[in-house]
């Protein structure tokens, strides 16, 4: 699949597919993936153990990907702008479907508002974007509350009644097992939750309810008992309908009352949305999986604090160089310090807005390199036979970062920059 630049003013890049039979994660047989060899940049010793043995369980689980045809459509809808709307409807209309195979690879499909259909069963570069795109829906979805990177369950009863916390669950794994990618939004007490590990007692600031929150702030604050009972009897309707209303004679009645109130609404009335939560996660095996290695799935389920680093891209990427003592060598060695000097200013945000995470993107589909590395060693290769092309091009598929060919530093970072901000699709422009 190639990726071709022209300018435009918007930068998500999910348009147009053209797929070459290249090997992906979903194109192995799912009897052969285990001895396949995965590429991620190096880290420190105590990461790389850790990271190994992430790989290892990842890999374990992506062997079972059945890799025959199925009816794993799934239809995204794009505007004129190259945009993605109703991803999460769409994905649940897909999953709801009776065929739907959760272990088998998936053909995703993006749909233009002409109601043009671009792709088939791809090589990996579509999936990692559609799971990508994926993933940011599910943050959105409303069956969470609390900050952006550190999200706890609520309860929504239509979401309970139509089976959405499991599809959701269900979501999560499939961008897991398929794409290697994780949520990085579970706060802390949800992981462990969700692991079936001691997660803690539940706090005041997990109530996301602002007026009952209130009422039990002013009980808590109470200074004398008195004043603790006028501030019970005001909340006596929400405290009756779950059970927590009661008389008190001592501030560690009081203190007693306000916890068993916030254990009930935020651990108690969610418990059936947690379980069916919980049961979403059982598809190809990797609750248990999460269970048994609770430490290693941290990083993909709570936000993992480390940012992506111009050296993880360096390290990534391997160049193909041409033979040595030739001219074409001679100008792939200059462009390629241009590169390492650019990724450089990118992570110190001298070409902002265009972030690291957006190189990536465009030479892969995903803005994240899995725990488990890609399938496929990210290659650079450089663009000798085409003078008029000043922008990169990327297969995604294959992951190949094409680099233009430049005489000076400046028009080089002026048109990788350019070039990846101004690509207004994920496709063929």
């Amino acid at each position: 699949m190639q990726t071709i630049l022209t300018p435009d003013d918007n930068d998500n890049h999910d348009k147009d597919y053209n797929y070459s039979g290249t090997v992906s994660l979903l194109d192995q047989p799912s009897t052969s993936n285990e001895h396949l060899t995965s590429f991620s940049p190096r880290s420190d010793q105590e990461k790389t153990v850790h990271k190994t043995d992430l790989q290892t369980i990842l890999s374990r689980l992506s062997a079972k990907i059945d890799d025959s045809p199925t009816s794993n459509q799934i239809n995204v809808v794009r505007d004129y702008k190259g945009n993605t709307h109703n991803i999460l409807r769409s994905t649940v209309q897909a999953f709801s479907r009776r065929r739907f195979n959760l272990g088998a690879r998936l053909d995703v499909i993006f749909v233009d508002d002409t109601k043009e259909a671009e792709g088939a069963v791809d090589g990996g570069g579509p999936t990692r974007e559609y799971l990508r795109l994926l993933l940011k829906a599910v943050q959105q979805s409303s069956i969470f509350a609390g900050p952006e990177n550190s999200k706890r369950l609520r309860l929504d009863s239509e979401a309970l009644h139509k089976g959405l916390y499991r599809q959701i669950s269900q979501m999560i794994s499939v961008c897991i097992i398929h794409g290697g990618m994780g949520p990085h939004l579970f706060s802390e007490k949800l992981s462990l939750q969700v692991c079936g590990k001691p997660s803690g007692p539940a706090t005041l600031d997990e109530v996301d309810d602002e007026t009952f929150k209130e009422m039990l702030c002013k009980i808590k604050e109470a200074e004398t008992v008195p004043e603790a009972k006028a501030a019970i009897e005001m909340a006596k309707d929400c405290l009756s309908i779950i059970g927590a209303f009661r008389s008190i004679s001592t501030l560690k009645q009081r203190d007693m009352l306000v916890q068993s109130a916030v254990e009930y609404y935020v651990d108690g009335r969610c418990n059936v949305a947690l379980q069916q939560f919980v049961d979403g996660f059982n598809t190809l095996g990797l609750l248990q999986e999460m269970q048994t290695h609770t430490d290693l799935f941290h990083i993909i389920f709570v936000e993992d604090k480390r940012n992506l680093r111009s050296s993880d891209l360096t390290s990534l990427f391997e160049a193909n160089l041409s033979d040595h003592d030739s001219y074409k060598r001679e100008l792939e060695t200059r462009t390629l310090c241009f590169w390492k000097d650019w990724i450089i200013d990118v992570e110190d945000e001298e070409c902002a807005p265009l972030t690291l995470e957006n190189v990536l993107e465009f030479a892969s589909g995903s803005s994240v390199i899995p725990p488990h590395g890609f399938l496929q060693q990210p290659q650079i290769e450089f663009l000798h036979n085409a003078p008029e092309k000043i922008f990169p091009e990327a297969n995604t598929c294959n992951i190949v970062l094409k680099l233009p060919i430049h005489y000076n530093y400046e028009s080089f970072k002026t048109n990788m920059s350019n070039g990846i901000l101004w690509a207004p699709t994920f496709g063929v422009a």
